[in-house]
């Protein structure tokens, strides 16, 4: 048996391991109790991958559908042959604008897999970028935009005095910018035993809720209600930072008539949470020196979500819970360049400029297009549509609602080309899939995701398992394609959020010679340390010294943080004037993670189905009365659309009557609602309903829905 220390590449946590493995079957997984991050903790998820590398739920080599719609073998150079005559001939027929790519989650775990496919886009010329981000995160782009950013960033743990958290359960996604991501409950409670106060807004009563010195069970929907009303009081009693408010914000006076409405008794209505809770909220947020806000997906996937997150925002700013002059930094990053010191990044509305969108009139966010129009840039109009498609590491099919109407549309794109290490239903429909190597098969290195450790660290990863024949590295499609196209590829850095031209730092052509390896030493020497010295340190280089502290503002430049533009002011009348009535539709269903996967990954895992044969439906245990149904029985979920889900049903008391919570992630779109044991929630959601300006983003938590219970 061999013994290897490497890190886990399932999320953003990038857990050390000790891994253990006989002539190429792992053996054993275990944390590593010598890593400095982690300190050995690790969850099922890195256990899983234990039983993923040797062979479940995996692609072991590509494939080609055929005209019957079955699926051959091929080999992955044939593949990428056939690949390029077709797409040359869509590019000669349609133009460079009819290709689009689209990356998931899993290829941002992959230090050169996004870097590529960005460098690969760049190279043809297409702007039709798309991700997940824009599946359920794109409001923060769509605030940084409207508002700006604060680049000195904001207090993480250990240094908050206060943590004001929304719409999210580290405890289950162990990635919360602001917490350590592995073991996050722990750093919670020894946060709380130096002095830490956590305020957690979800409607559900989650691990990281019931840790909470205060729980906010906001309803469903109203984050934005909730945070004008904060707002107003801390503005009424005079508690916001003065001195923050006049040199970095503007339109304050506009805000403070926008939220004028939104008084304690109003709020309270909507939100569900009493008049004195929200004094005692705002009075300890704004009263801390040293205060943060940190938001996840709740927030950004519920109704009117732009506005919620500008919200969050504008509390932030007018508290000036930000790192100020004096304050530490304490992760500055590989490559350094944090900024560091009080400084603001002003507004810049991307999607404004820029190549627009054929079927509305809207560009690039975050150097990427809302993921949710895809579909209708598909089917297109007099100025064009996108015939081929790239899909990198995620399960589109699942990420999109209203799966009737979507994959019709995705089924009128020429070429569907899917490279993943996973069968998923996606990849079912495509007509190439390309196979790629799994965690402990490639290089790696811990860039991709570094922005969401405490401190600052650097770990690569070596391949110890040999990858099945035929499978290849997610960035070496890109190569081949690049060469056969005839195209110059050159990779930047890994960096979120920027288009390729946009990324600082160095280029590095990726030529015929070029390895992995290669690779990966470009961007480790050019940092804070060398390849060879991370070669030498398995465990990673903890860079303890790498801290800096916040220095004064040089000067005054004129950028300010717009803490209510007119749109934004709009917004917040509209939201007043309404209420989020659905005659007929009494629940609220909202989205919720489990540990043991990461979005579709993992539902299909032996571990996995053993606590979880379908996925459960979980709701309060007195509309389980109501409607006669006991645990384990079940129930049919009706959505506005027509669109139905039909589920077992799990009690949760952490949820409050009239909401209903579901995984996102699982189910078969391909199948009807009746048919589907896993139930996919996406049914429920509508692809026109509720949609947020700019971004698009359809309302995918809060959704209304009926309940009835259902005897087959």
């Amino acid at each position: 048996m061999a013994t290897h220390t490497t890190y886990c590449r399932n999320c953003a946590a990038s857990c050390g391991l000790v891994v253990t493995e006989e002539a190429g079957m792992i053996q054993d997984i275990r944390g590593d109790r010598d890593h400095p991050v982690s300190q050995g903790y690790f969850c099922i998820k890195g256990a899983a991958t234990k039983d993923f590398h040797n062979g479940e739920d995996r692609l072991l080599g590509s494939r080609r559908r055929n005209p019957d719609g079955t699926f051959e073998g091929i080999d992955a150079e044939t593949a990428m042959d056939e690949i390029h005559e077709k797409l040359s001939a869509i590019i000669a027929q349609h133009g460079i604008e009819s290709v689009a790519l689209y990356y998931g989650t899993g290829a941002n775990c992959n230090v050169l897999s996004v870097p590529a496919a960005k460098a690969w886009m760049d190279a043809i010329g297409s702007p039709y970028l798309f991700s997940s981000m824009t599946v359920d995160q794109s409001a923060k782009w769509v605030t940084a935009g409207r508002m700006g950013v604060y680049l000195a960033g904001k207090h993480t743990l250990p240094d908050a005095d206060v943590l004001l958290i929304v719409g999210t359960n580290p405890a289950a996604s162990h990635a919360c910018y602001g917490m350590p991501s592995p073991n996050p409950i722990k750093h919670v409670r020894d946060a709380r035993k130096a002095g830490t106060t956590f305020i957690v807004v979800d409607p559900r009563k989650t691990e990281l809720a019931r840790s909470a010195d205060l729980h906010l069970p906001v309803r469903p929907g109203q984050d934005a209600a909730l945070f004008a009303g904060l707002i107003r009081i801390v503005l009424e009693e005079g508690l916001e930072d003065k001195a923050f408010c006049a040199r970095f914000t503007t339109s304050l006076d506009r805000l403070r008539a926008a939220v004028a409405p939104f008084t304690p008794d109003h709020v309270a209505a909507r939100t569900g949470i009493d008049a004195d809770t929200l004094y005692k909220a705002a009075r300890i947020f704004a009263g801390a020196r040293r205060k943060s806000t940190l938001t996840g997906t709740g927030s950004a996937m519920a109704l009117n979500s732009n506005l919620a997150e500008q919200m969050i925002e504008a509390l932030t700013a007018i508290c000036g819970g930000y790192r100020r002059a004096g304050d530490v930094i304490r992760n500055m990053g590989y490559y350094g360049g944090t900024p560091t010191h009080e400084a603001v990044l002003p507004p810049n509305r991307t999607w404004e400029t820029g190549p627009k969108l054929r079927t509305v009139d809207i560009g690039p966010i975050g150097g990427e297009y809302p993921t949710s129009r895809l579909p209708q840039e598909i089917v297109g109009n007099e100025k064009g549509r996108i015939r081929a498609l790239i899909h990198v590491g995620g399960n589109l099919v699942k990420a999109l609602p209203e799966p009737d109407r979507t994959i019709p549309m995705l089924k009128q794109l020429d070429l569907l080309v899917s490279i993943d290490v996973r069968d998923n239903v996606t990849s079912r429909m495509a007509d190439y899939v390309i196979a790629t190597s799994g965690h402990y098969e490639h290089h790696d290195f811990n860039l991709a995701l570094e922005y969401m450790l405490p401190t600052t660290f650097a770990q690569i990863a070596e391949p110890f398992l040999q990858r099945p024949a035929g499978v290849i590295d997610d960035w070496e499609f890109f190569r081949g394609l690049a060469r056969r196209m005839g195209r110059a590829l050159h990779m930047r850095r890994p960096a979120f959020g920027l288009a390729h031209r946009d990324i600082p730092g160095p280029e590095r052509e990726i030529t015929a010679e070029t390895s992995a390896e290669d690779l990966i030493r470009w961007l480790a020497d050019g940092g804070r340390s060398s390849y060879d010295e991370l070669k030498a340190n398995p465990g990673g280089i903890h860079f303890k010294n790498a801290q800096a502290i916040v220095a004064p503002a040089e000067g005054d430049d004129g950028a300010r943080l717009d803490l209510c533009p007119p749109d934004v002011a709009g917004e917040i009348a509209a939201v007043r004037a309404t209420q989020d009535e659905a005659e007929g539709y009494p629940f609220r269903l909202i989205p919720r993670r489990l540990i043991e996967v990461m979005n579709s990954a993992y539902t299909q895992s032996g571990q996995t189905r053993r606590r979880f044969p379908t996925n459960p439906i979980f709701m309060n245990e007195d509309d389980m009365a109501r409607l006669a149904v006991a645990d384990g029985g079940t129930v049919r979920l009706t959505g506005r659309t027509g669109g139905v889900v039909i589920g077992r049903v799990r009690r949760d008391t952490g949820l409050q009557p009239g909401v209903i919570s579901m995984c996102h992630g699982w189910g078969d779109p391909t199948v009807s609602g009746d048919k589907d044991p896993d139930a996919f929630s996406g049914r429920l959601v509508s692809l026109d309903q509720d949609l947020e300006t700019i971004n698009f983003m359809p309302r995918q938590s809060s959704v209304p829905v009926q309940a009835q219970r259902y005897d087959a």
